[in-house]
């Protein structure tokens, strides 16, 4: 029988997911979340006229037994404003050896052609140790009309930290391109390792960079900001009282 992993401070991923979810809702937006990656499809058409992306297409991937879930996010109106989703994934063998190759099959699903300019990420690469549960961020995206620029760090960071409390991943990763991997996006949306030409393509889709950087954020990254964001509360609350 496997042995259960219990997160390190259940409690505190509670505290502060409830924190992020009243800054969010503070500025007027509401969060939504779901497991039916049909109704994402549906919800992506609506608000930005787009398919999902193939990682998490429900026609060309198997989500059943719980492996996938999306947020939204909603203005006063209802409208949505935000959106993003995860995917869960249980490998045998290293993202560097998983990635391209299930990436060009999914995309051959949907009849859209991938060809690799490298069969494996360069030497040294983090994706080289990343094995285990290992879930893929995706489809993060905030309106323009959203002006509060912290907007999509909470988002983001509400996300992973629901990803700890569902999956308890070693490592949550994401893909993106050079204008968010070099302004410093990633790194504010909670992704402390960023590698560049993780993916490097000869022939890609339209929707996809030549070169793509690789974000990690490790299970002990995001149980380590958990216990600072608990500290530096515990320690607003003491000069508080000593007030």
């Amino acid at each position: 029988m496997q042995q259960l992993r219990s997160l390190t401070n259940p409690f505190g991923v509670c505290k502060m997911v409830a924190q992020l979810e009243q800054e969010l809702s503070a500025l007027g937006l509401v969060t939504t979340i779901g497991s039916d990656m049909a109704d994402f499809a549906k919800t992506k058409r609506v608000a930005r006229n787009l398919d999902p992306a193939p990682m998490h297409d429900h026609t060309v991937c198997d989500f059943t037994g719980d492996r996938a879930f999306w947020m939204g996010l909603c203005d006063e109106s209802g409208k949505t404003v935000g959106m993003q989703a995860y995917r869960c994934d249980r490998m045998d063998i290293s993202l560097s050896e998983w990635c391209a190759n299930y990436m060009i099959g999914v995309y051959m699903r949907r009849n859209e052609l991938m060809v690799p300019s490298h069969a494996r990420p360069p030497q040294g690469s983090i994706a080289d140790r990343l094995s285990g549960i290992l879930v893929y961020h995706g489809e993060l995206w905030v309106d323009r009309e959203v002006k509060n620029r912290r907007v999509i760090e909470l988002f983001s960071r509400l996300g992973s930290l629901l990803v700890l409390c569902k999956w308890n991943p070693d490592a949550i990763w994401a893909l993106t391109g050079f204008h968010m991997a070099t302004r410093g996006y990633a790194s504010r949306m909670g992704y402390p390792y960023i590698e560049r030409g993780f993916l490097r393509w000869l022939w890609h889709s339209d929707n996809v960079e030549e070169v793509e950087y690789l974000a990690v954020a490790e299970r002990s990254f995001l149980e380590q900001i958990v216990e600072e964001s608990i500290q530096a509360q515990d320690g607003d609350t003491l000069v508080s009282a000593e007030g």
